[in-house]
């Protein structure tokens, strides 16, 4: 089998499933992830042969391809501002919107320093990671409930060669007595009732606890984190959330209500209510 016989059948197989620009992408990502190949090395399909070790690989990948496993599963990894993170079904896929809940951070530090930076809800770790990469000199933790997820960012840490603190706790009961200058959360926010509008790639394989919140409770950890905050954040101290598009209000509702200030809802690049951020007084 050659890669190109692989690419035929992969398109044929798959077809049904994923538009052939993803389709396009994902043969890419498997190609030079299996055979180390550049992308320029993988247009030249028809001459490059799969031995027996190879066929079995880029076969098991269509298999769990065919069940609408994510690719970032399959392989293991995912990118996420230019860094490589470990991946699997006990985190969330890191996502280019989150990305830029990182650059909402970084275009404030040159107002002020931060000394030290918690996220709730770290999963991979990729967003605390993300900062320490940029603010190298910033003590920064990383607190989930998930013993399976901190496990993974902690392996994400050794590997980046990143020094970030990573904690398994309940926002709910918490027990962190730090005071920190910035708290990010991109927590639970997608209602039960909007299961239906999920693809099956997502709602089958990643953590349905780090997605879905009860329809009559949307809020419920932006209020813990937000109560929280009051106590554990710096004067001046600054929060950020990614958020439901359709709770944007009512997120900076709930902020000026327990006394925060400057509350701002911010977009992403596809002019979606994405972001809030806000400033303990």
């Amino acid at each position: 089998m050659t890669l190109y016989d692989f690419k035929l059948k992969m398109i044929s197989e798959l077809s049904s499933i994923y538009k052939i620009d993803e389709l396009n992408s994902i043969f890419n990502l498997i190609s030079e992830d299996y055979l180390k190949l550049p992308r320029s090395k993988i247009l030249l399909a028809d001459e490059i042969h799969l031995d027996e070790s190879n066929q079995s690989l880029f076969l098991s990948a269509l298999e769990r391809l065919k069940t609408h496993e994510p690719i970032q599963y399959v392989l293991g990894k995912a990118s996420f501002m230019d860094l490589e993170f470990k991946v699997n079904s006990s985190v969330l896929i890191p996502r280019p919107e989150t990305e830029e809940l990182v650059h909402l951070i970084c275009e404030n530090r040159s107002k002020k320093r931060f000394k030290n930076i918690l996220d709730v809800g770290t999963g991979s770790g990729c967003i605390i990671l993300a900062l320490k990469s940029i603010f190298y000199d910033t003590e920064c933790v990383g607190l989930d409930i998930s013993k399976a997820a901190i496990k993974t960012a902690k392996k994400n840490s050794k590997l980046l060669n990143l020094d970030v603190e990573f904690l398994v706790d309940d926002i709910f009961n918490i027990n962190i007595k730090t005071k920190f200058d910035v708290i990010v959360s991109n927590p639970p926010y997608i209602t039960l009732k909007e299961k239906s509008l999920m693809d099956n790639n997502v709602l089958d394989h990643e953590p349905h606890m780090a997605l879905f919140v009860d329809d009559y409770e949307p809020l419920i950890y932006y209020k813990a984190i937000a109560k929280f905050g009051i106590q554990s954040l710096t004067k001046k101290g600054e929060i950020y959330f990614e958020i439901n598009e359709k709770y944007g209000d009512e997120v900076v509702y709930l902020l000026n209500d327990l006394g925060y200030q400057n509350c701002e809802i911010k977009k992403d690049l596809q002019g979606k209510n994405r972001f809030v951020l806000a400033q303990l007084g």
